[in-house]
């Protein structure tokens, strides 16, 4: 459909889900689906984890579904998605392996989100969110910048990297139904939640890959000052990223003395005195109230945020004002959606159910418009998104990363940028080793561009005008990460977009959203995270809150809007509707602490850092082994893991009253740790892997950078390290895509583009430029080149 035609349905109506009860990643993806209008069923089993969490989780993760523990065959009768968690074993033990539903029913998507992916030595390992976090390097880097290297390292409080992983891995499966819906062929999709996760580590892919450099969580920041500081009435976030920010916040100060030093005069020079440096901001910023000096502050275009408890989050002007919270049809307050879209697709459109409250239910009717099944040979369809089209005004990381996973699902993204404007991850020293560093062949922006054309255009060129029109005419979505309301400076409001292209699907995103009274606030990616809540509860148990050492607003707000991208495709093509997306950096990653929020509501107390311990869990954490800064993470679920890990680790920890029940386990966590950690101790942080992996116990290296991407053997064997032919540093390793679909081609279509480096074949082929037309405007200077 366009949007000139018109259906019954919004949203993703119509469409039908089966989740397979097991972890929060496929719990998740289900709610995703099911708050935007699809018909969500989950088949409870023995394996559920998510009912079983603390604080009723579950009424968070279970809105918009029906619970059944009957019928499976039939459901898989009517499904149009199947998602779940379950490794290859498991997954044939209930009857739901891919190839073998896709033989019976060959229009069904099938998405399993595992651990480690469903391939390679790790296919059948054990693991929680502990493990795969750990695994992936975001751990190992965490907290950011610690001066302890004594200390372990940590991850993110709540759900977090679950929860993300997660909406890429929903993403995936709604373009292969979208892709089935119009065509009638399914598809099994092999999705890694480590390779996703590993994808999103902000430098440390470059630099190992690059430069062969390892990234670590202890050190300086390269930036001074960049910290979190007590005010008197809560925390402050402060990122110094200018020249102009630090002057900005001397002339706040009353330019104190201090402040004029030599020594804080440059961010080189703050970076050598930092700790001199904080001393004097503390003093400072402890006798200032955060929401004051949050106002003043970006009033004046200093980066301060306040690190959000649940409680303050609650009441943020910011998130009041776009009314990001929501109530359940029982009238629980909960987290919204991480984006906002100007059709009424989005709502918690019933209460989690109680297990088994709809047994005996069947699918709900629905209008029937789609083709027949159609099987097809493995690898033989294009790519899901195969003939979108999308124009990407985006730069630095959160827009391009949402444009790079539309290019990887199929989508032809053409980037438009200009020397003049040069993308921050095109300046940054990432050169790859031997070769000169230029911004044709810095190795981050080949890590986050890889699939891309690249059309080089002075956006404010008035010749450049005609181009930009062609480009909107051309395409199916504009992707742009501007300051709030500068692409509608440039001439290119929504209204005039869609003056152009009736059907363009309009994708803004953004610190604090397109309205409400912090929309011009400056929001740099490490803000996200203090913002939504998630840095309160992140850091040492009884320590102050940390930082994650990834910025993880960037890499949120991108994928939540591919996440919404692909709805609007699929909402348009299905229903006629066409879209404008709105993503908030800081409403995206408060979209995904709903745990956080559950322990809140249950309590009353906004929950605060625990280090690497779970809620219910025990042991749970990260233990220290043989080698120089080398961990590994351990977990046990449930007491059949428990005794398995006794069985390795000491017979007579399984006889010990204090260790007897999961709630035992928790009340001596102490004690039960020291006995783990004494043991590991001894030995290679391998050794201990494998030899808990062997009895099926939830245990994984705190993998470095460089140890995960210098020839990792689970990398390699799910695709994630590729090696495509750069048109100037040559073949280079990069990562590749986390997940593998059966009917389509894998891996990555092309390496990174150097700048302009499809101009004239864009203009020409694409747009329809005379030869003759593309000399005159470079003339006119709209085609400039590095």
């Amino acid at each position: 459909m366009t949007a000139g035609e018109s259906s019954t349905r919004t949203g993703l109506e119509g469409v039908r889900v089966l989740e397979i009860a097991g972890g929060i990643g496929p719990a998740w993806a289900a709610k995703l689906f099911g708050d935007l209008g699809a018909d969500v069923v989950r088949y409870e089993t023995d394996h559920d984890i998510v009912r079983d969490r603390p604080h009723d989780l579950f009424r968070w993760l279970g809105t918009s579904k029906r619970s059944t523990t009957t019928g499976l065959d039939d459901l898989l009768d009517g499904a149009d998605v199947v998602l779940h968690d379950l490794g290859p074993t498991a997954a044939a033990e209930l009857g739901v392996a891919g190839d073998d539903l896709l033989a019976r029913h060959p229009r069904l998507v099938v998405c399993a989100l595992t651990p480690f992916g469903g391939v390679g030595p790790y296919a059948d390992y054990a693991a929680t969110e502990l493990n795969v976090v750990h695994g992936s390097t975001w751990g190992n880097l965490s907290p950011g910048s610690s001066d302890r290297a004594d200390l372990p390292p940590i991850k993110a409080g709540g759900s977090h990297t679950s929860l993300i992983a997660a909406t890429v891995a929903a993403t995936v499966a709604l373009a292969a139904f979208d892709r089935a819906d119009r065509t009638g062929s399914g598809e099994v999709i092999d999705f890694s939640v480590l390779g996703a996760v590993a994808r999103m580590a902000e430098t440390s892919p470059a630099g190992a890959l690059f430069g062969e450099n390892d990234a670590s969580r202890v050190g300086v920041k390269s930036l001074a000052p960049w910290n979190v500081y007590a005010c008197e009435d809560g925390l402050m976030q402060f990122v110094c990223v200018e020249q102009a920010q630090w002057e900005s916040l001397r002339r706040i100060m009353g330019d104190p003395e201090w402040a004029q030093m030599e020594i804080f005069a440059d961010n080189e020079s703050r970076r050598a005195n930092v700790d001199l440096l904080d001393i004097y901001l503390a003093e400072w910023f402890a006798t200032q109230r955060v929401d004051d000096l949050y106002v003043r502050g970006q009033e004046a275009r200093v980066c301060v945020s306040p690190v959000s408890t649940m409680e303050q989050l609650e009441r943020n002007a910011q998130f009041v004002a776009r009314e990001f919270f929501a109530e359940d049809p029982d009238g629980l307050k909960l987290p919204g959606s991480g984006f906002q879209v100007d059709r009424p697709w989005w709502r918690l459109r019933s209460v989690a159910p109680a297990r088994g409250a709809h047994d005996g239910a069947t699918w709900l009717p629905r209008e029937e418009t789609a083709p027949a099944a159609s099987p097809v040979a493995p690898g033989s369809l294009a790519r899901p998104l195969e003939g979108v089209k999308v124009c990407d005004f985006s730069w630095i990381w959160a827009g391009p990363y949402c444009t790079q996973l539309l290019a990887h699902l199929g989508a032809d993204v053409i980037r438009l940028e200009s020397p003049s404007f040069l993308c921050l991850f095109r300046r940054l020293p990432f050169p790859p080793k031997g070769v000169d560093l230029t911004p044709d062949t810095n190795g981050l922006f080949q890590v986050y561009n890889s699939d891309k054309r690249s059309l080089g255009i002075d956006l404010r060129n008035e010749a450049a005008r005609e181009i930009i029109r062609r480009m909107i005419a051309w395409c199916d979505v504009v992707v742009e990460n501007f300051a709030v309301g500068t692409l509608a400076d440039l001439g290119f409001s929504v209204e005039e977009l869609r003056a152009i292209n009736p059907d363009v699907i309009v994708t803004s995103l953004s610190g604090y959203g397109q309205d409400g009274p912090a929309a011009g606030y400056m929001a740099y990616g490490p803000v996200g995270g203090a913002v939504a809540g998630l840095y309160a509860a992140t850091g040492y148990e009884g320590g102050n809150p940390r930082e994650t050492g990834i910025a993880t607003g960037d890499p949120t707000t991108g994928l939540t809007a591919a996440w919404a991208v692909v709805n609007a495709i699929t909402a348009r093509c299905r229903n006629g509707e066409v879209a404008r997306l709105d993503v908030a950096m800081v409403e995206a990653i408060a979209a995904t602490t709903g745990e956080l929020w559950m322990e809140y509501r249950s309590t009353g107390t906004p929950p605060g850092p625990i280090g690497n311990k779970d809620p219910k869990w025990a042991p749970h954490s990260v233990y220290r082994t043989t080698g120089d800064d080398e961990w590994v993470s351990i977990c046990c679920t449930d007491d059949t893991m428990w005794q398995a890990l006794c069985s390795v680790v000491d017979p007579t920890l399984g006889a010990d009253p204090r260790f007897a029940t999961t709630a035992a386990r928790k009340s001596a966590e102490d004690a039960l740790d020291e006995r783990i950690a004494a043991w590991c101790a001894t030995r290679d942080r391998w050794e201990v892997t494998r030899a808990l992996q062997a009895v099926g116990v939830a245990a994984f290296p705190s993998l470095s950078p460089l140890a995960l991407w210098a020839g990792e053997p689970q990398m390699e064997a799910i695709g994630m390290i590729e090696r495509p032919e750069h048109a100037l540093t040559g073949v280079r390793p990069v990562p590749g895509v986390p997940w593998r679909l059966r009917n389509t081609p894998n891996g990555l279509r092309r390496a990174a583009p150097t700048l302009g480096q499809h101009t004239n074949e864009v203009l020409v082929d694409v747009l329809g430029f005379h030869p003759d037309e593309v000399a005159a405007l470079a003339a006119a200077g709209a085609l400039p080149t590095v």
